[in-house]
């Protein structure tokens, strides 16, 4: 899942992966040690210690993988905010326009003006 997400393109998020990212709760739960299974005469087993360490490892790699998910996700979050606000100050602060872009305006709001107050 991490490399899916690190995957995505800027322009590409998908946020329904994200809300339920977001919505998924992250928790670790330490069971108690489970009970002896039968053993048969002449096998082996694991000890109780290697057995919680194994476990405790299999936990711990799937948080840093849900971890790693998380920051791809705020990471591209950032970047959409970043080029958000980039659009934003495009907009507030508008190129001058050209000569012939007045005219077509001027033009526009002299039409827009005689439909609104027609002569009488």
């Amino acid at each position: 899942m991490a490399q899916a997400a690190l995957r995505n393109v800027d322009d590409e998020i998908d946020t329904r992966i994200v809300r339920r990212l977001m919505a998924r709760p992250l928790r670790v739960v330490v069971d108690a040690a489970p009970p002896a299974p039968e053993v048969e005469p002449g096998v082996e087993i694991m000890p109780a210690a290697e057995v919680i360490e194994t476990a405790t490892a299999t936990e711990i790699s799937r948080l840093k993988a849900q971890m790693m998910v998380m920051k791809a996700v705020l990471g591209a979050e950032r970047q959409e905010a970043d080029r958000l606000r980039a659009c934003l100050t495009q907009m507030n602060d508008p190129a001058p326009l050209t000569a012939e872009a007045q005219a077509v305006r001027d033009r526009w709001a002299a039409l827009v003006d005689t439909l609104l107050h027609p002569p009488r």
